[in-house]
Order: structure tokens, then sequence, then C-alpha cells
């Protein structure tokens, strides 16, 4: 699982132990992000780097890459690194499922990421990226605001890179009510890969659903084990979430360089 802005692999922890699938969840704890004592990275290519040579030693076949709005971005920039390396021929991941993600061409972030504090904290708190406490905790702001800046830069290269079509089967979640996934973000998504995605929506959902709307991700995700590829192209697909019943699971934690393991088991 690859966090989204400013997040690290804690974000994911509701979202990790409630899936009801059998699965063996990883998730990215990237430099200067959370109990991180090391600089955040701020170039795309270091990045990358930094979650392929750290994948090398963890990656097994029929992986799925979760990524949820900035993570939605860098694990389509990692699957694109991997297309050439040997390293992972006989390993890639089988599934991509990108959450509330704009497609890197989409994206609008010249600039961010040296806007003056005021005004990155109303543009942050503007879509959910961070709770009001935070935004009122001087130190709190010091703590956590160079890694969204950080996370800035990375992403305006990102914006710049080309397309590079990948053949992989591919999900897209959106929240209904997200003002960071416009219309026309399927769409363009589609650009970014040779066989149609599969696009869900979910009814009355903001941008931050993976910690307050998880029973319909997990749905989706469950399904990837008794769905094929082939998809509709840009089709949509309402998720009702109370037809989901949750599942509580106690998680094992394993520390392993920039990856940490949550070993889900219903």
């Amino acid at each position: 699982m690859f966090p989204f802005l400013g997040g690290f692999g804690a974000s994911y922890n509701r979202l990790a132990h409630e899936l009801t699938g059998d699965w063996d969840v990883w998730t990215v704890n990237p430099p200067g992000h959370g109990p991180s004592t090391e600089p955040p990275i701020r170039r795309l290519a270091e990045m990358v780097g930094c979650y392929l040579e750290n994948l090398r030693a963890v990656l097994r076949p029929d992986a799925v890459f979760f990524g949820h709005s900035m993570g939605g971005v860098i694990a389509y920039q990692v699957l694109t690194a991997m297309t050439g390396d040997a390293a992972f021929r006989e390993r890639r991941p089988t599934d991509l499922v990108v959450s509330a993600a704009r497609a890197p061409r989409q994206l609008q972030v010249a600039g961010t990421a040296n806007l003056p504090e005021r005004a990155l904290l109303r543009h942050l708190l503007g879509f959910g990226a961070i709770p009001e406490e935070v935004a009122a905790d001087r130190s709190l702001i010091e703590m956590f605001l160079p890694a969204f800046r950080a996370d800035y830069q990375v992403l305006t290269e990102a914006q710049r890179q080309p397309v590079v079509r990948l053949d992989i089967p591919t999900r897209l979640i959106l929240g209904e009510r997200d003002p960071q996934t416009p219309e026309g973000t399927a769409a363009a998504w589609q650009d970014y890969f040779d066989t149609p995605i599969r696009v869900h929506v979910l009814p009355d959902a903001e941008h931050m659903f993976v910690l307050t709307d998880v029973e319909p991700v997990d749905r989706i995700l469950s399904d990837l084990t008794r769905v094929t590829a082939g998809y509709p192209a840009a089709e949509h697909i309402a998720v009702n979430r109370n037809a989901l019943s949750p599942t509580t699971l106690s998680p094992k934690t394993l520390s392993r360089n920039a990856w940490s393991q949550v070993a889900v088991r219903p």
C-alpha cells in the first residue's frame, strides 16, 4: 500500500486491520514521514528508486499494488519503472488499485510546495489532508509540513512525466463528493493503460474515504480474487456500503526497511 500525501505506513492501519480477505499487507514508510527521522524525498526518481530497492527483498508473485491519492500516482510510477527491471520480471504485481487520485497529467500542483505556511494549511484543510487539530498545533505543523512540501515537489515532477501505457488490470476508486478528482479523471487515467480500467464510485464519499469508509474499499479489494481482467472502459459501479459487514482483525507488524508488514488474517 502506497500512502497518500504526507502519509506513512500507519496511515493505513484501519483499512489493513479491517480487510476481510486473506491478505498479507505491506505498507510504505517514506523517509521523512511519520516516525522516520530521515529527510523527506523531494525527487520523483529518488522516491521510485527507494521503493524499488526495498521491494526487491519483499515483493512476491500475485501482489496487488494499492495507492490512495498521491499513493496511486506513485504506485503507477513504480510499476512503470518495474517494466524494464529484470529483477521483477517473474513477480510483477497482478493488479493495480488507484484510489482518489488524478491521473498524473491532470495534477495541478505547480507551486504548491512553496506556498506560504498559512496558504498551504488552508489548501490541505480544504480537502481533508490534515485535521484542524494539526493545523492549530505549532509543534505538529513543524513536524508534518516538511513532508507535505516534499511530496508536492515529487508530484510536480510526476505531472511532467510522459505517458507510459501499462498492461495491468486496474481499478479506480472515486468518491462521489471528492473535489480532488474532477470529471474526466477516469478518462484521463485510461490513457495510461492498454486494458480498460474499471471505475468504482462511492456514494457521498469525500477525498479521505480510505480513513472513514473502509467497507466499500474492502469489498472492492476482496473482489479482485473473483474477477478477471477485461472490464468495460470507465464502467461506474456504485458500492453499497450497507451490504458490508466489517471484521476487526489483530495485526502483527514487522519493521523491514521502508516497508512494514501487517499480517492480516480473518
